[in-house]
C-alpha cells in the first residue's frame, strides 16, 4: 500500500520503518530521504502497532485522497462502476482493486455503501484507493441526468451473460447489495436511457456469488470492449471497469432489456524509537 500510495504521488505523514527488516537502501526509504517523521523501529514495536496477524514491515500515516466530483473525472466514461447498497466495507474495497485492475474510469459509491477510505475497504484495495477516482454520495438520480452511456446492471436472473452483451459503448455498470440487488435503483438509472440486463451463469443449486467476484466478471468484456481501443488515452492496457452484482429487476421509467450481439502515540515502554 505504501508503494501504490507513493507511485501516484501520495506523500506520507509519518513511516515507522522496521530497523530488522528494511535495509537503507530500500526505494521507499530513498524516496522519503527528507521526511522528518521517520522512524526505525523494533520489529516487536511494529507488531504492536499493526492490527495485522503479520506485521509489515513499513507503516504510515497517509492522507486521504481528495474528494472527487463529475467535473474532474472522465465523463461519459469508457467505464464506469456504480454501487449501490454495497454495505460491507471489504467488498467495496476489492471492488475498486478490481475496478482499477480492469481500467475502469471511476468508482462511485451510492446510497447505502459503505465508506472506500474505511480500514477494511482500504487493505482490501490493495493500493488501488490511490489509482482510482473515488465519488462519494453519488445517487442514481445524479446519473440519470448525464449523457453519453448506457447502464449495465447485474441482476441474479433473466439477464443475457456478461461475454454476450453488447457492450461496445461507454457504459457504467451497476452492482447493488447481495440481498437487496439494485432494487430501486434501476428503474432511476434508466430514467430516459436503457438498462442493459446481465446475469452471470451459475451451476443448477448454486445461490449466488458474493458481489466482489461477481463485480469482476461483467467488468472484463466492457474492459475489452471496441471503444476502448480507438485512441481514447487507454491503449496498450487493459481499459478500467467496473463491478456489477446481484439486484433485482423492477423496471423503471427507461427501458430494461436484454441486448445480445448477433452472430497518534508515544513510543510503548522499553523500546527505543530512533530518527532516520
Amino acid at each position: 500500500m505504501v508503494d501504490a500510495a507513493l507511485a501516484h504521488g501520495i506523500r506520507p505523514q509519518a513511516l515507522l520503518v522496521d530497523q530488522e527488516r528494511v535495509p537503507d537502501d530500500d526505494p521507499r526509504l530513498v524516496a522519503t530521504a527528507d521526511m522528518a517523521e521517520r522512524y526505525r523501529v523494533p520489529g516487536r514495536l511494529m507488531a504492536g502497532a499493526s492490527t495485522l496477524a503479520a506485521p509489515p514491515r513499513i507503516m504510515a500515516i497517509l492522507p486521504q485522497p481528495p474528494l472527487r466530483s463529475f467535473r474532474d473525472v472522465r465523463f461519459p466514461p469508457a467505464l464506469g462502476v456504480f454501487l449501490a447498497g454495497v454495505a460491507d466495507p471489504g467488498n467495496v474495497g476489492t471492488l475498486v482493486r478490481s475496478a482499477a485492475a480492469l481500467g475502469a474510469d471511476w468508482l462511485a459509491l451510492g446510497p447505502g455503501s459503505a465508506d472506500a477510505f474505511h480500514p477494511r475497504a482500504v487493505r482490501a484495495a490493495m493500493g488501488a484507493t490511490f489509482a482510482l477516482p473515488i465519488l462519494e454520495g453519488v445517487t442514481p438520480a445524479d446519473l440519470a441526468t448525464r449523457d453519453g452511456f448506457a447502464v449495465v446492471a447485474a441482476v441474479p436472473r433473466d439477464g443475457v451473460a456478461p461475454w454476450d452483451a453488447d457492450l461496445a459503448q461507454p457504459v457504467v455498470l451497476a452492482l447493488g447489495a447481495e440481498r437487496a440487488g439494485l432494487g430501486p435503483a434501476i428503474g432511476e438509472l434508466g430514467a430516459g436511457r436503457e438498462v442493459l440486463s446481465v446475469t452471470i451463469p451459475q451451476v443448477p443449486g448454486a445461490e449466488s456469488l458474493n458481489v466482489s467476484a461477481a463485480g469482476a466478471c461483467p467488468a472484463r468484456p466492457a474492459a475489452r470492449a471496441p471503444h476502448r481501443r480507438r485512441g481514447d488515452g487507454h491503449e496498450g492496457r487493459v481499459p478500467h471497469l467496473q463491478p456489477p452484482a446481484g439486484g433485482g429487476t423492477a423496471r423503471g421509467r427507461g427501458h430494461h432489456r436484454r441486448l445480445a450481439r448477433g452472430p497518534s502515540r508515544g513510543p510503548l515502554p522499553g523500546y527505543e524509537v530512533r530518527c532516520i
